[in-house]
């Protein structure tokens, strides 16, 4: 919702009077990304069971805007039930590609069925209002909620659009209500046994209705969770079938029974009264929320998607960080044409981010770092199923700054899958500076750096497994002892960095070309350890190979390292790196041309490289 909507007296009330608007000075504006309709976007800003729905689905999932492109629901409601037609729509959703995602029992009534319809009602009968409160009060409902494919149609309107017409005569044999009543019909327009969400604000705003707080956030959970379901609906349509009667819901069976003067009820009732009822007395009035249609949706999706925020940061366990202080990314969204876009703020006052012996000279490679380490986390777990406690391994890493980029605060990133795995990525990734665009973050920003990674995720016994063997290549056992941390340092200034805590390197000796050293890494540091880890983290690598890198062409340049700068790292990580052995390091100046050198890096331990990298340091 942009600007006002409004909602009557447009051409048909006299001209003193007020048109009734609703606005941003109302409730917060339905993003676009939910609904290609302006008038239900601006009636649902102000909806109590929308803004539930909606205020518990981002408190429980990182990405509500991808969960909600994939996911669909179908109520099934008494008759379906009664009628023994459960079976055969959970079948019809698995032949649309569908994974059952949750399988809800439920029990509607007068209420909750005005609620579902309070925007078409206003054009029904009261006969018809009357005749559904029967049914849905007649039993019991099954709310199925369906997982599809990524499409560019979000999955309630694909799934609504298959479900077919209320009425029996304008529907396809592909259908699932066609499926359900069969031809030729003999049930009536009120018995339609399925109703579904038609957008992802309906499916928001329908959860609010139909499910308690406790019960919708578990919901949402489990969707985000990618769990099947369709084991637990099959078994809930036989509890369902046992505790609820069956009935033919056939008109003439049900007249038939009427002539005898033995009906069945309510169902008898439902039946002939849905027969002969007049649904809506004045063809003329049209309902306040229409059904919305694939091409309003494409034109939807023609338009730039919303813009990003920056006034809050993403959880802080989705980018495996222990609180929210290190957590870089405020926001991210699925984009047309399959790339995310994500949102970050690089911070002022980082204990290890900030730690720079100069000021106002340009860009820093490793708050760049950082954000790609984060956004990667983001893409598995959000966009491609990684599990919550997923362990990972990083492959290969690879960031360059633009030449001449300017420090921002605010930035954007484009991230794009160049290959998918099934337990691994391999991304690429595009990051802009957003300073000056306006609080809205909305534009396409300044280009500030380039980046790719490629990494792998596990279950933990694989990952025990895997940490097994890494020691015992170095004879060591499952316990991971203290590092050791005597040694030599150089001084802060020498490698990049204003305080000796954020020193890694230690013993550097210089041979022209070449400099060794140890790494001695502080698993106590906050600012490479956020939390406890038994191994030396990729990230902890690339900032050795940064170190490394400024140190040896500071001498080999015979500069200080405050007027160098790195501005591209490319690394491999054959192995991990253990805490309890010694890290040696070998820098190597491959190219000098002219202010500029490339430096090739090793880590190694016992003889095995864990680490290789190669750095571009320029003059600044």
């Amino acid at each position: 919702m942009t600007g006002t909507t409004a909602l009557a007296g447009a051409g048909t009330a006299p001209a003193q009077t007020p048109e009734m608007t609703i606005g941003a000075e109302h409730a917060e504006p339905v993003p676009a990304a939910l609904s290609a309709l302006p008038g239900k976007r601006a009636l649902f800003a102000v909806d109590s069971y929308f803004r539930d729905g909606w205020d518990d689905l981002v408190e429980t999932v990182p990405d509500p805007w991808s969960l909600l492109d994939v996911h669909a629901t179908v109520l099934l409601t008494p008759d379906a039930v009664a009628g023994r037609r459960l079976e055969a729509a959970l079948e019809w959703l698995l032949e649309q590609d569908a994974v059952i995602a949750a399988a809800e029992p439920l029990r509607l009534d007068r209420h909750s069925t005005r609620a579902l319809w309070w925007y078409q009602w206003n054009v029904a009968t009261r006969e018809r209002r009357a005749l559904t409160d029967l049914l849905a009060s007649a039993g019991e409902s099954l709310l199925l909620v369906a997982r599809l494919p990524r499409a560019p149609i979000p999955a309630t309107l694909r799934i609504s659009q298959r479900k077919g017409s209320a009425d029996p005569s304008r529907r396809e044999r592909w259908q699932l209500r066609h499926r359900l009543d069969g031809p030729p019909s003999q049930i009536g327009t009120l018995i339609t046994f399925a109703h579904t969400a038609d957008e992802p604000a309906d499916l928001v705003r329908e959860f609010g209705i139909l499910l308690d707080g406790p019960d919708r956030r578990r919901v949402y959970a489990d969707l985000a969770a990618g769990v099947d379901r369709e084991a637990e609906a099959r078994a809930l349509i036989a509890e369902l079938y046992e505790r609820v009667p069956g009935h033919d819901l056939s008109v003439p069976a049900a007249r038939d029974r009427a002539e005898r003067g033995t009906p069945v009820d309510p169902w008898d009732g439902v039946v002939l009264g849905g027969a002969a009822m007049v649904a809506s007395p004045e063809p003329d009035k049209a309902p306040l929320v229409t059904a919305v249609t694939t091409a309003q949706w494409e034109h939807l999706t023609a338009q730039p998607t919303r813009p990003l925020r920056f006034d809050r940061t993403l959880p802080y366990r989705l980018v495996h960080k222990a609180g929210p202080a290190s957590v870089l990314l405020t926001d991210q969204l699925a984009a047309p044409g399959g790339a995310v876009l994500l949102a970050g703020e690089l911070p002022t006052a980082h204990r290890f981010l900030n730690d720079l012996p100069r000021t106002g000279v340009g860009l820093d490679l490793a708050p760049i770092l950082e954000l790609t380490r984060q956004s990667c986390y983001v893409l598995a777990h959000a966009h491609h199923g990684a599990p919550d406690d997923a362990r990972f391994a990083l492959r290969g890493l690879r960031a360059a700054l633009v030449p001449g980029a300017s420090a921002h605060r605010r930035v954007r990133i484009e991230a794009t899958v160049a290959e998918a795995r099934r337990d691994g990525l391999d991304l690429t990734l595009r990051f802009f500076g957003m300073d000056g665009l306006g609080m809205d973050g909305d534009g396409d920003g300044v280009p500030l750096a380039n980046a790719a990674s490629s990494f792998t995720w596990m279950g933990e016994e694989s990952w025990r497994a895997e940490r097994a063997a890494g020691r015992a290549r170095h004879g060591l056992g499952p316990e991971v002892g203290p590092p050791d941390m005597t040694g030599t340092f150089p001084a802060a200034r020498a490698v990049g960095r204003s305080h000796d805590d954020n020193v890694i390197l230690a013993d550097p000796v210089w041979r022209p070309g070449t400099m060794t050293a140890r790494v001695v890494m502080d698993p106590a540091n906050p600012g490479l350890f956020d939390k406890p880890q038994d191994h030396i983290t990729a990230v902890a690598l690339m900032e050795a190979a940064r170190q490394a890198a400024l140190w040896a062409t500071s001498r080999h340049l015979a500069l200080p390292a405050g007027q160098l700068a790195v501005t591209a790292l490319d690394s491999t990580h054959p192995g991990i790196g253990e805490l309890d052995a010694a890290l040696s390091c070998t820098a190597r100046i491959v190219a000098d041309r002219g202010g500029k050198a490339s430096v090739a890096v090793s880590f190694a331990q016992d003889g095995v490289e864990v680490c290789a990298a190669s750095a571009e340091v320029v003059r600044t």
